[in-house]
Parts: C-alpha cells; sequence; structure tokens
C-alpha cells in the first residue's frame, strides 16, 4: 500500500512540475484533475476545470472544441487543435483508459500551449510565403504571394491591393462571413483563398469552391447536400458527400452568389442558419463547422431591392464585405502583372521573346474590361502564338486592334507604302480621337489648335 502511494506521490509531482497541463476525466467527461499547468497553458482558472463536464466547458463558450469529449465518443486517441476564451491556441491529445473488462474508465488528455507557434504560422513570410518579387528591370516594386501549388497573387506594393490583402490576412485569425465583390477577372477567388490559407481553417478542413451559377434546380441539393445510397433514381450506390460536409472544419466558397434561384437561397439560408445539414434520403442531421466566404460581381443591395435576392440571406453572407478594386483603378499594378505573368509563362514553356516598346504602352494604355484574368490571358496568348521573337502591335489579337490608340492604329491598319497616305491616315485617326472625347466641334477645334471652320473642311 505504501508503494503504491508513494508511486502517486511521484506521479503527482511529475505533473506538477511539467511544462505542458495534464487533464484527466472519466468515462462520462467529468473533470477528475487537472495539474497547476492548467492555468499557464489555457489561460482558464483550475477552477473552472474541476468538478465540471467537458460539456459544460463547450456550451459556455470556454474552449472551442474538445479532444477529450471526442475521445470519450470515439473511444480513441484524438489530437485536436483548441481555441480557449483566453486567446490561447492548444494541441490537445487525449488518451482513453480501459479497464481489465474493456470498459472506459479514464481520459487522460496532454494539453501544449501553441499559440507562439499558431502566430509565427500567420506570419507573411512563413506560412503564405510574401516575397519581394523583382519586376524585369530588376527593382522591388511589388509583391507575390504564393497562397498554394497553384495560386498566386502578385500585386505592386504601393497599389489599393496592399489594404486588401492586410485585410485578408486580418480576417484569417478569425471566423467571420465574408462577402467578397468585384468585377469580373478581378481575383475574388485568390482573395478568398487568402483568408482561408491565413486562418486556423487550414490546418482542420480544405477550401471547397462551389460555382453558384453552375448549379441548376434538379441538381441543387444532391451536390449541395448529399444523398444516402439509393436516394433517387441514378444515384450511386455508395451515396454522395456534398460540398457542405466535404468543406467541414474548413471554408466553403460560394462563388457567383447572385446567380442562384430564390428557392435555392431559400434552401441555403436554412442550412446557414440551423448550421447542419440533411443528406437526401437521411434522417440524420450532420452538425456543421465551416466558413462561409461567398463572391459576386452583381450589386447585391439592387438585387435585393428589385426582389431577386433574398434580403436575409443578403445579411447573413455580408457581415464583412470586401470589395476587390478593378484593374483599372490599380494602374500600379499592371507592370507589376505583365512581367509576373511574362516570366511565368516564359518559364513554364520555354519562351525565347520580348515585347516591343509599343506592345507594352498598349497594355498600359488598354481598360482591360475583363481585369486581371484577361491580361494574364493575352501575356499567354502573345508568347505562344505569336512568330516574331520580339513581339509587336502586328502580334495582336484582331478585337484589340481596334482599341489601341491613334498612332497604334496606322501601324496596325495601313496598307499604303506612301509617307502621304500614313500622314493621311494618322490626321484623321487624331481628328476622329478628338471629337470623340469633345462635345462641341468648337470645343474639338480648341484642342486641336485649328479654327471651327478648318475642322469643318477636315471632316468633309
Amino acid at each position: 500500500m505504501q508503494k503504491q502511494e508513494n508511486i502517486l506521490l511521484g506521479f503527482n509531482d511529475m505533473l506538477t512540475n511539467t511544462s505542458d497541463a495534464f487533464l484527466i476525466s472519466d468515462s462520462k467527461g467529468k473533470i477528475l484533475y487537472v495539474n497547476s499547468s492548467i492555468e499557464n497553458v489555457t489561460g482558464l482558472k483550475a477552477e473552472i476545470h474541476l468538478g465540471k463536464y467537458i460539456q459544460d466547458l463547450l456550451k459556455e463558450k470556454l474552449i472551442t472544441h474538445s479532444a477529450t469529449f471526442e475521445a470519450v465518443s470515439q473511444r480513441k486517441a484524438v489530437t485536436r487543435e483548441v481555441d480557449t476564451i483566453a486567446g490561447k491556441r492548444l494541441l490537445s491529445t487525449a488518451s482513453p483508459v480501459f479497464n481489465t473488462a474493456g470498459r472506459l474508465n479514464r481520459v487522460v488528455c496532454n494539453i501544449k500551449d501553441i499559440t507562439s507557434l499558431h502566430n509565427r504560422a500567420l506570419s507573411p513570410h512563413t506560412e503564405l510565403c510574401i516575397e519581394p518579387y523583382h519586376t524585369s528591370n530588376g527593382a522591388i516594386a511589388s509583391e507575390i504571394i504564393r497562397i498554394d501549388a497553384k495560386c498566386e497573387l502578385a500585386y505592386a506594393g504601393s497599389s489599393p491591393m496592399r489594404l486588401l490583402v492586410q485585410l485578408a490576412l486580418q480576417l484569417g485569425r478569425v471566423d467571420s462571413t465574408v462577402l467578397i465583390t468585384g468585377e469580373t477577372g478581378v481575383g475574388k477567388e485568390l482573395i478568398a483563398r487568402l483568408i482561408h490559407k491565413s486562418s486556423r481553417r487550414s490546418k482542420s478542413g480544405t477550401f471547397v469552391k462551389v460555382n453558384c451559377a453552375s448549379l441548376s434546380e434538379n441538381l441543387f441539393e444532391s451536390e449541395l447536400f448529399g444523398y444516402m445510397p439509393g436516394s433517387f433514381t441514378g444515384a450511386l450506390k455508395t451515396g454522395k458527400m456534398g460540398y457542405f460536409e466535404r468543406a467541414n472544419g474548413g471554408t466553403l466558397f460560394l462563388d457567383e452568389i447572385a446567380e442562384l434561384s430564390l428557392n435555392q437561397q431559400a434552401r441555403l439560408l436554412s442550412v446557414l442558419q440551423d448550421k447542419e445539414v440533411f443528406r437526401i434520403g437521411s434522417t440524420r442531421a450532420q452538425p456543421l463547422d465551416l466558413r462561409i466566404v461567398s463572391a459576386t460581381n452583381h450589386n447585391l443591395e439592387n438585387l435585393v431591392a428589385e426582389g431577386k435576392f433574398r434580403k436575409d440571406l443578403y445579411y447573413r453572407l455580408n457581415v464583412i464585405s470586401l470589395k476587390v478594386p478593378p484593374l483599372r483603378e490599380r494602374e500600379d499594378d499592371i507592370p507589376v502583372l505583365i512581367s509576373f505573368f511574362f516570366n511565368k509563362i516564359k518559364k513554364e514553356y520555354n519562351i525565347d521573346k520580348q515585347f516591343s516598346s509599343d506592345v507594352i504602352k498598349f497594355f498600359h494604355s488598354f481598360p482591360w474590361p475583363g481585369n486581371v484574368r484577361e491580361l494574364a490571358n493575352l501575356v499567354e496568348n502573345l508568347l505562344i502564338t505569336a512568330s516574331l521573337k520580339s513581339i509587336d502591335l502586328s502580334c495582336l489579337p484582331e478585337p484589340y486592334r481596334h482599341h489601341t490608340y491613334p498612332l497604334f492604329s496606322i501601324s496596325l491598319d495601313n496598307k499604303s507604302d506612301s509617307l502621304k497616305q500614313k500622314m493621311k491616315e494618322f490626321e484623321k485617326a487624331v481628328i476622329r480621337n478628338v471629337m470623340e472625347q469633345s462635345s462641341t466641334q468648337d470645343e474639338a477645334a480648341k484642342k486641336l489648335g485649328i479654327s471651327r471652320a478648318s475642322l469643318v473642311r477636315k471632316i468633309k
């Protein structure tokens, strides 16, 4: 008996002097023991734990998850990252202890404080690999974020994108629902991936993208909610997991959210409110722990006013709103993006070509209605299809030739070798351009530095 007491005293001394926290519960999750390190590690008083059930801590939202609770229910060892109300990030490993009859007797949980490690993981220079990007002339005028193996975000350090990126990184530290707006091709999905990658959910779950425009009425529930085996004609024998379940623990990105019908919006709202999903053919709810990030190139407020988008869904999605500016409002980004896409494609396909100065000027003057996506596509198109080593304006695809400024139009469209004819074409292009930018002939004549009568003669 004395020997057993000495062993217990030695065991207690060991747990008291360790920097890790230890928690022991019974088979129902009632906390029987915590060592003295529990307060430093979790930021919560020992009295909060002793005598309480793990379920109580979860209900009171003192902790976000519990490895002990999962070990009790699953009857196996569980390792889980846990956040406490005191702002601590923990790594908990709970191991079940069974008696000789094979029944669960105790659960011993080892708890480590990994708050500082997590903060370092969120550092821009580690987890997301934010690094200086050298432009073609060697200047360090931009940054590139390597979000994952396939996604990279390049932008000028002084552009509006810097503020947007900083806010996206901050949002990675919370679980708030985010609505991302912006024109087609501005990079809304990249911002959504950046938010996920900088969050704790990148460790516990995946980023799942859903293109809402591709979800028909008939397939909406089966794709989003999943279905049980044999639920309907044509259903897989194994059943199917829906997008919500696939994103559980991670982030669900609802792209083109405005394309959902009112009926689809109502079904989506129900899931978001209840935080659970039923597979088709199932009576058992699947609880959801995921983050919702949605995106649209429409003005949802206008759609709400027109009765085309549910107001209750709009307010549930629009907790925090981010707007990605169009490329025409980010002029500093254009040379950075040209250099980035140019070097990336040259390296990928081992292409030895260059853009002429006129092509570079065109890139800077074009309005880019398709934004970054259009710019990337045109750079790739020119590098792959152009037969010239020095790519000039004649290599531009046909649609772009009609959007160049007057001097470009001459070199592209002129078919005469006569200098006189070239000058005539140039004069026509200049007058046409000034007339388009002027409201009256008097205003145009003043801009051109000629009399109104001379302008009228030239027009005729």
